[in-house]
């Protein structure tokens, strides 16, 4: 770092606001970091000039999945990115190498800089200042990920679709378009922000900055804990602990659980924890890790001898036994659950109990979940007349 440069305000632990003098020029930044106290460097780079507080919230989602970041505004000069980045490797918080993410203008800049900078990798949203000056990319060192929000934005889908067409790298970057979304939707806090998009997008830059950079987290294992204060320990508070602040959980089919902290909380407490069926029995059928999240996929059996809100809310106990296969997306923000998603076949589950008469509808009973074990069990029970029509027919 330049012996010219100083921070004018002393760092704090989370959400600092900073100024840098370079030259004689100060900066406006903001700089948080991992609740751990430390992790791999981000640079973030905002489309509008200083540091506003959706570059600021931006900042935090970073911090909160494990990166010690400083943010600033597209504003900024060449030189005194190289002098954040110089303070930035330079902090004890920062632990390993540095990547950067820039939105519009300020991803430009970071482009730009890249060949110089040092970056492992390098995510760029809505850089749109790439029109006609796409032969920039060809010099950045790293992989990248590059993202265009493109509703009601032709002129970013074509750039998109142009950039795509000429990517002959091999290093794992990649271009995506979300049609869905118009610039601006990863900016918290703005009209353009698009929460369900930004999530997507979110996930395909942690996909590239973790697989070079980390940290590394053993999802499987932080899960497996959240699990077992779930279903052995019963500690609502030990179950909350694995958890973001602001969690929620949703069963799918009966939209059971809660959004925040106290719904969730009450949830757990009062219609969940001490609701586990005797006899339980649980398998594993496949795990799927990704970036941020846990696709799990099982078998579960239960009789039905007490009140379960979350599969029969309203329903006094049957006695019944019930096999069901579920899904459960997790997804993770660092180290600790953000959200459950919990998905299974509600019609198989109430017929099993009885409360549903399905006779002459197509809802399997236990063989749903039966067959999700063993695959060579009957297929197309429900479509045997129709199955066959087609018997010996060329195929």
């Amino acid at each position: 770092m330049s012996s010219e440069t100083r921070i004018s305000k002393q760092w704090e632990p989370v959400g600092a606001k900073i100024s840098i003098s370079a030259g004689g020029v100060n900066t406006d930044a903001f700089q948080t970091v991992h609740d751990s106290g430390s992790g791999p460097g981000l640079l973030l780079i905002g489309d509008t000039d200083g540091v506003d507080a959706s570059l600021c919230a931006r900042a935090e989602l970073f911090g909160a999945e494990g990166y010690s970041v400083i943010a600033t505004g597209r504003d900024v000069e060449n030189d005194q990115i190289g002098d954040l980045i110089a303070y930035l490797r330079a902090r004890p918080e920062t632990d390993g190498e540095i990547v950067a993410v820039g939105h519009g203008a300020g991803a430009f800049k970071l482009i730009g800089v890249a060949p110089q900078a040092g970056f492992r990798a390098l995510v760029a949203f809505d850089v749109m200042e790439l029109e006609g000056q796409e032969e920039a990319l060809e010099r950045v060192p790293c992989p990248f990920v590059l993202q265009f929000g493109a509703l009601d934005a032709p002129h970013a889908k074509a750039l998109a679709k142009r950039l795509k067409s000429s990517l002959r790298r091999k290093d794992g970057s990649r271009i995506f378009d979300w049609s869905e979304a118009a610039p601006g939707f990863a900016m918290p806090l703005r009209d353009a922000f698009d929460k369900r998009v930004d999530s997507l997008a979110h996930t395909r830059t942690l996909e590239l900055i973790r697989r070079v950079v980390g940290p590394y987290y053993d999802f499987a294992a932080l899960f497996a804990e959240h699990t077992y204060h779930e279903f052995t320990t019963k500690d609502v508070d030990a179950t909350m602990e694995t958890m973001i602040d602001n969690p929620y959980v949703n069963h799918v089919p009966t939209l059971a659980g809660g959004v925040g902290h106290n719904m969730l909380k009450r949830f757990y407490k009062y219609h969940f924890l001490h609701q586990n069926a005797g006899g339980r029995d649980r398998m594993r059928i496949s795990y799927t890790l990704g970036p941020d999240r846990v696709v799990l996929e099982s078998y579960t059996k239960f009789r039905h001898d007490c009140v379960i809100d979350r599969y029969f809310p309203g329903i006094a106990p049957t006695g019944k036994l019930v096999e069901i296969a579920t899904v459960i997306i997790v997804k993770f923000r660092g180290e600790k659950v953000c959200h459950e998603h919990l998905y299974w076949d509600q019609g198989s589950a109430l017929k099993q109990i009885g409360v549903l008469q399905a006779d002459n509808l197509p809802i399997a009973g236990a063989e749903a979940a039966r067959k999700v074990l063993d695959e060579t069990l009957p297929s197309n029970i429900f479509m045997q007349e129709s199955w066959a029509t087609s018997e010996g027919k060329p195929i």
